[in-house]
């Protein structure tokens, strides 16, 4: 608003004065609307005429001042009210200080004391558990102090029933632990264990003694039983079974279960003691009830008039069997009373007992059995039929619910071996080594050739062909089970069929070792025999037929000791002394500090030699039989070739019109002698070739240094007669290929078993079969 002063004539004029112009100019009571109107529309430049309008601007002015005054005292007002709010909450936050700064002060007395407290509930409670456990641990170790007198009162006076009633059983417990615990090294500083374990051990020992005598009584009253009504009436087997075996089982059950409580309790020696009493007394009592049953079972058995007397066989199966049938009723037995593992001893050794009747017939009857036979029978029953099979699968070795009856018979079965031992031995002193041939068994090549004649006149051949072992299993007397070796191995010497029907009977009877050692004996002498044998014919007869004789037997014996399994035998190792001595008397005589003893010394002179004495059959035979191919060989060789051996013979054959004359004329007379003489003894064909290819080797070599040394090693040829040849060694060999046919005409059999036509004239340059 834009104010306009002007000047005024007149003074100045009160308030009433300015109402009353007001009046005058806009009426009475629109004096103020009017202004306001006025004022309203003089928002714009007003310019002041009078004092009037000067008191309406003023008015106006004023007015706007009030209004704007009013807005400010409004918002003074408002603030004086939220400046008194704030002082109020001002107020009573530090009101609210004071009371929370009070109560955390009393909040810290509370925690103060509360720790306090809690602490003292701590000490307490801990000083309570210690009480406590001292508590628990005084009434723990004086639990075991006080189980003593209650235990022995119950001893003291236990009646004949007690061992039966559960609380006995509890009584054992309480013992046990209290046993363990006076026994802990922990607990050997309380006072008083020493005296008080040695009075538990002693209850313990008077509880399971109470168990020993109630298991003996009880077994004692039924064997008395049984035997007052065996003696009363004769009985059938099926009432005699029900008394000796049903009624024992009757309190077995009890009885097993009181034993297993001495059973548990075997770390004590007087336990075991006890424990032995049982096993004592309930073999006893069985033993007087079934070896008399025994008995009179055996002595039926070797009556006069028992078809078993005489038959050492017969007479082993019949008794073994009802012993058998006996020891596995008494095992069953056994277990029913017993369950321990030192039952598993116990039992054995019970039912040997029951077995001595049976022992005390057989032992004196395979002591003085003399046929070989009959005890190689009995020793393959015992084996096949009461033995157990290590290699059956379905059979545990270590089952204890069935009876290995192989124990009981063990030394039966040594018995048995060690007596074919024996008689082997007699066999082989008496029929192979001090065999004494009759002029028949030397009739050499004639009983070749009855050997040859016997397929037809419905005979069994008798030689085997090369690789097929004859096993004999049953006996040679043509009139028992078995059959005539005389027949299976005819044309063979004595000493030779006695020597593999001995293998065969021995042969996996007994033990291996052994048996090596006596395979090596037999075959040994066989071949001492066949030596014998080998000369008497080569002295009667020729030295061919003493040959082939030996090479044919031999073979043989090669072939058939192949199928018995002879292991190698090891060496007998003995030091040799002699050395030793002989170096001692040479020291004395020139000084033991003299520089020749010395050095005598040092080179080992005077240490003993360790000698090796070994005798190995196979390769005994193997030697022979290589030693009288050779001898046979050069035998022949050196009838073909005798014209050109020696200097004189050499010189006469040289100076011939044909130098190769002489050895041709031999050899096509000898070698059809050579041929008849192996058709005689040797049935296989490659057997014969083989030796004629040997020969001719021989005759090949000697023809080859006569060759060498008259006509190629520089010597004065002496004259021939005009017209003659000398054949080099290839001519030689082509002719005498021709001659000795080694091979042709003979069909061999390679390696796939296809038959093939040997046509070969070089095979006699391969060296012998049996080298």
């Amino acid at each position: 608003m834009e104010i306009k002063y002007f000047a005024c004539a007149s003074g100045p004029k009160s308030r009433n004065d300015l109402d009353e112009l007001r009046a005058e100019r806009y009426g009475r009571g629109k004096g103020l609307k009017a202004r306001g109107r006025a004022g309203r529309a003089a928002k714009k430049t007003k310019e002041l005429k009078d004092e009037l309008d000067f008191a309406d601007w003023y008015g106006e002015f004023e007015g706007d001042l009030q209004d704007a005054n009013s807005e400010h005292k409004l918002f003074q007002h408002t603030l004086d009210s939220y400046l008194t709010t704030c002082n109020s909450l001002i107020s009573t936050t530090d009101s609210t200080l004071n009371l929370l700064t009070e109560l955390e002060k009393s909040f810290q007395t509370v925690y103060s004391q509360t720790s306090s407290f809690q602490e003292t509930c701590s000490s307490l409670l801990t000083h309570q558990n210690h009480i406590k456990s001292l508590l628990d641990s005084i009434s723990t170790n004086l639990h075991p102090f006080t189980e003593l007198d209650p235990i022995t009162r119950a001893l003291s006076r236990p009646g004949s029933d007690f061992v039966k009633t559960p609380s006995f059983r509890e009584m054992l417990v309480r013992l046990d632990k209290c046993l363990a615990w006076m026994n802990d090294p922990a607990h050997r500083s309380f006072h008083d264990v020493e005296n008080y374990a040695p009075r538990f051990r002693q209850n313990m020992t008077r509880a399971l003694t109470l168990i020993r005598n109630y298991f003996v009584t009880s077994v004692r009253e039924v064997a008395n039983e049984v035997m007052g009504r065996i003696k009363e009436r004769q009985m059938n087997d099926t009432t005699q079974s029900a008394l000796l075996y049903a009624k024992f089982r009757v309190n077995a059950p009890l009885l097993r279960e009181l034993v297993g409580e001495i059973e548990k309790r075997c770390d004590h020696e007087e336990y075991i003691s006890l424990l032995n009493e049982c096993y004592s007394a309930f073999a006893s009592v069985r033993q007087k009830l079934i070896i008399p049953i025994i008995q009179k079972k055996m002595n039926e058995l070797a009556a006069v008039g028992a078809s078993t007397n005489k038959d050492l066989v017969k007479f082993s199966r019949n008794g073994i069997n009802f012993v058998r049938s006996i020891c596995m009723d008494e095992f069953e037995l056994f277990y029913a009373f017993f369950s321990g593992e030192r039952s598993d001893s116990e039992v054995y050794n019970f039912l040997e007992t029951l077995c001595e009747p049976l022992y005390d017939h057989l032992r004196p009857r395979i002591i003085h059995e003399l046929q070989l036979v009959k005890l190689c029978e009995l020793c393959t029953l015992l084996q096949m039929r009461y033995m157990r099979d290590p290699e059956d699968l379905e059979v545990d070795p270590y089952d204890r619910t069935q009876l290995d009856f192989g124990q009981l018979i063990q030394t039966t079965i040594q018995d048995t071996q060690n007596r074919i031992v024996f008689r082997a031995q007699t066999v082989i002193r008496d029929e192979i080594e001090g065999f004494v041939p009759k002029p028949e068994d030397l009739d050499y090549p004639t009983k070749n050739q009855l050997e040859k004649r016997a397929p037809e006149n419905g005979e069994v051949p008798g030689t085997p062909l090369p690789g097929a072992p004859t096993i004999i299993d049953h006996d040679d007397n043509p009139s028992g089970n078995g059959f005539d070796t005389e027949a299976v191995f005819k044309g063979w010497y004595p000493t030779l069929r006695k020597c593999i029907w001995l293998l065969s009977r021995i042969y996996r009877l007994v033990n291996s070792t052994v048996f090596d050692d006596l395979a090596h004996n037999i075959v040994h002498v066989t071949t001492v025999s066949l030596l014998k044998a080998h000369q008497q014919i080569a002295s009667k007869k020729t030295p061919a037929d003493g040959h082939l004789f030996l090479i044919k037997h031999l073979i043989i014996l090669k072939e058939q000791i192949v199928a018995f399994d002879i292991e190698f035998v090891r060496p007998d190792v003995n030091i040799d002394f002699s050395a030793l001595t002989g170096t001692f008397w040479e020291l004395r005589e020139k000084g033991i500090f003299s520089s020749e003893g010395i050095i005598k010394l040092v080179k080992g002179a005077a240490m003993p030699k360790v000698v090796e004495n070994m005798l190995d059959a196979k390769v005994e035979l193997d030697a022979r039989l290589r030693f009288v191919i050779n001898e046979f060989t050069q035998h022949f060789a050196s009838r073909m070739t005798s014209g050109i051996v020696g200097p004189s013979n050499r010189l006469a054959a040289a100076s011939a019109t044909d130098p190769a004359k002489v050895v041709r004329i031999a050899v096509e007379r000898e070698v059809v002698v050579l041929r008849a003489k192996l058709e005689e003894y040797l049935a296989d064909g490659r057997t014969r070739e083989t030796l004629v290819s040997a020969v001719q080797e021989h005759v090949i070599q000697a023809y080859e240094s006569y060759y060498e040394e008259i006509f190629l090693g520089g010597n004065k040829v002496p004259p021939r007669s005009p017209g003659g040849t000398v054949w080099d060694v290839e001519m030689f060999v082509g002719w005498s290929n021709d001659i000795f046919a080694v091979g042709h005409g003979f069909l061999a059999y390679d390696g796939d078993g296809a038959e093939s036509e040997d046509t070969s004239p070089g095979m006699s340059r391969t060296g012998s079969l049996y080298m």
